[in-house]
Formats: structure tokens, sequence, C-alpha cells
């Protein structure tokens, strides 16, 4: 993502003022780990969630398990870890864990060569400590999947292809205000400087009446505005061009405005219903009511905006490539990026989407999105082609996670929990 950071007094100034009424933030901060044998642990912030170590066999279908793919989907991570400085922030307000902290675990994990079912096991097994983590109340999350579309498109501006795919405009503003406030540290707002101003970057409808015309360059043309809603939503996807070529992109930054789901603003109309709300469904609406489209996806305030990507490689917000069916976008206000997750939800049937299967799975933290916010929230990777756009389409779950935390970092969180 490209931040371009102002460091005047006029900013300063500025920053401050948008504080209080534009609180698109966005979150990455990371705190210490698990402990066994310790009570129940909650934060005193209403707002904090609540950890309980648990041991793995009160995990939901553990014994099991297929771990191989968990864990060279951890070691992918691992080698974003062991390339930072080791005082390097790699947790969240909740848990304060710095790369220091995932660094042995990762050592560990990258000599295990070639990796299969026992050794995998073994270290999950020897390096992590299971702990329930969920809000005050512990309700079950919601869990959703998504996928890389293949979508029609062209370089150039054509009859048929005339719907843009901007790269990030040169007067898009991303400040990270905790370099003015402490107490905002890790918090971000977006923006533009309008007569000496920061003021809130364009939304949706305005960029779609042609405001960035003259201000951002486009990546590729396509032809729908409900294909472009939906790749924004996945965050990548492939452009599949004339002769044969095609265009890999991926999210490269994003206006600043709150996340609106289509699929609440449609059920709000009374025109669908919470349990058939799919995606399929939503385009099929606004295929068929096409007077109706730009007026409901506007609704929607938030705008992505792309960057071209190595071909065949899709990208989650930890900088690794995704591992389709074992990485999940996460709410990175919540979970640290490269978080191991015992996943306990739902998934539909890969020949009857209306069936849903459990899925018992280790998934790995290594991605986020845009409407991803909550303590138990996931977006499960499916990759691409049609029996991934089939279950992520359909897939909107009640479900559970544990968070994975290094042992090593027990004794941290157990001080937190004494004092």
């Amino acid at each position: 993502m490209k931040k371009k950071i102002l460091f005047s007094t006029l900013f300063l100034v500025a920053a401050s003022a948008c504080v209080s009424i534009w609180w698109y933030l966005q979150t990455a901060k990371y705190l210490p780990s698990s402990l066994p044998q310790v009570p129940e642990v909650s934060t005193t912030a209403e707002s904090k969630p609540t950890f309980r170590p648990v041991s793995f066999n009160e995990l939901p279908g553990w014994h099991h398990a297929q771990l191989r793919k968990s864990l060279q989907a951890f070691q992918i991570s691992c080698q974003t870890f062991i390339k930072q400085d080791p005082e390097q922030v790699a947790g969240t307000d909740s848990l304060e864990l710095r790369a220091k902290d995932w660094q042995p675990v990762c050592h560990a994990a990258l000599k295990i060569k070639p990796v299969n079912a026992k050794n995998a096991r073994e270290f999950f097994l020897n390096w992590f400590q299971p702990v329930e983590f969920h809000d005050k109340e512990a309700g079950p999350g919601l869990f959703t999947g998504y996928y890389v579309p293949a979508i029609k498109g062209s370089t150039k501006r054509t009859a048929e292809f005339k719907i843009p795919l901007y790269e990030t405009p040169d007067d898009l503003i991303t400040s990270d205000l905790g370099m003015f406030f402490n107490d905002l540290k890790s918090r971000r707002i977006v923006g533009r400087l309008e007569k000496r101003k920061l003021v809130p970057y364009y939304t949706r409808a305005q960029i779609n009446k042609g405001v960035l015309k003259d201000k951002a360059k486009v990546v590729a043309w396509i032809n729908s505005p409900i294909d472009r809603l939906f790749l924004e939503i996945q965050g990548s996807g492939v452009i599949e061009m004339d002769q044969g070529k095609t265009l890999s992109v991926g999210y490269d930054a994003q206006n600043g405005w709150p996340y609106t789901a289509i699929a609440g603003v449609l059920i709000k109309q009374g025109i669908m219903t919470k349990d058939n709300a799919s995606m399929q469904a939503i385009k099929r609406y606004l295929t068929e009511h096409p007077e109706q489209m730009n007026k409901v996806i506007n609704k929607n305030k938030s705008f992505v905006f792309f960057r071209k990507m190595q071909q065949g490689i899709a990208l989650g917000s930890q900088g690794v490539p995704l591992t389709p069916g074992y990485s999940m976008a996460v709410d990175r206000q919540w979970i640290p990026m490269g978080t191991p997750l015992w996943l306990n939800t739902t998934r539909p049937d890969s020949k009857d989407p209306d069936v849903n299967k459990p899925m018992h799975r280790l998934m790995i933290a290594q991605d986020t999105g845009g409407a991803i916010r909550g303590k138990v929230r996931g977006d499960v990777f499916w990759g691409g082609g049609e029996h991934a756009t089939l279950i992520a389409g359909h897939m909107k779950n009640p479900g559970k996670y544990w968070l994975l935390l290094p042992k090593h970092v027990t004794n941290q969180l157990n001080s937190i929990a004494k004092n």
C-alpha cells in the first residue's frame, strides 16, 4: 500500500481537527501471547478481548487435522518474520508481540523439510499454546470466503471496456496519527489536501462521476461496475486481455471511507434477506436492474485502488503469497499477521453450495479486508476458478477460532493476567 506521510506543522493541526470527524482508522498493533494453567484473562477496557489458554484436546477436530499445508503456509509467513528487525512491532494492542517473539518459532519451522503430516503436527504441538479468543461475550463470529476473480478487460478504453481500475492517485495521503499523538499509535487517516487543509478523499460516487480523470492512471479497463465492485471486495484478480494475455492486479490503497456491504443495502431495502443474499444473487439482481446499479453500488463509499502484480500470485496484507484454503483475512486490529488460527465453522459443499459441511482447519492470518472487522471475523481465501468462486460466493457462516501463540511468550501474558 502506498503511504504518503506529510510531516509539516500545518498537517499536524489539520490531522488533529479531522480525527473526531474522520475516524475510518486502520489499526495494526500487536501484544504478547499465551499462558497455560492461568485463569481466564480479560483486559480491563471494554473494547479488549478475552483470552483463555486451553489444551489442544479442546480444539474441535484437532486430532483429525491435516496440518501439512498449514505448516507450509506458516513457513511463508516466517520468511517475513525472520527478515524483520527483532524489535519490530508484530502484535496488536491486546497482544504486544515483536518480531523476536516469532523468530525462534520460524527458524524451527523453516528447518522442516520436507513437510509431512507427522512433523507438521509435532511442530505445532511443541511450539504453540492454543488460546481461546473472543469478545466479552463468547458468541460466535462470522466467516466468509473470497477468491481470485477472472475478468475480461483491456489496456485501452473501448466501447466495450470503459470501467477503469485506477492506480493510487498522486493526491491521496495516508497519515499515521501515531507520529503525532502517542495515544493514536498505528491509527491512520486517509485524505487529500484542499486549500492547505486535509479533507476526506473522494467517495465512490464522486469517483464514478470522473473526478479522478486527470488525477490517477488506469491499470486496466473492464466492462462492468459490478465486476469492479467484487474485484475490490476480493482484493486481487486476473484481467483476461485479448490474444490470450492476462494481467494480475491487486489491492494497493483505499480512499479511507468505511466499507458498506451491498448485501446489507439490499436487505435493508427489502430486496433480499440474510438467507439469500449471496454474491451470485447480488450480481444477478444488479444485472437485471441496471437502472438501480449505480444507485446501489454508490451506497458503498469505499473505493479501492489497484496495482499490477506478479503473474499468478495473490499477495495478502502481510506481503506474502496466499495459500488457497489455508490463508485467512482477519481484522489486524485484533489478530497479528502470521498467527495460526484453529478454525471451527462450516463451508458450502462444492457440489451443492446450499449444503454446509463442517470445517475444522488450521488457518494462517495473512490478509485483511475492508469488510473484515471484529474480534472473531474471518474471510477464507479459496483461490481461483469455478470451484473457488462457488464456495466463496456462498460462504457466510457462524464459527469460532482459537489463536495458536508461541509458548515462549507465555510468561508475558501470564504477567498481564496477574496485574
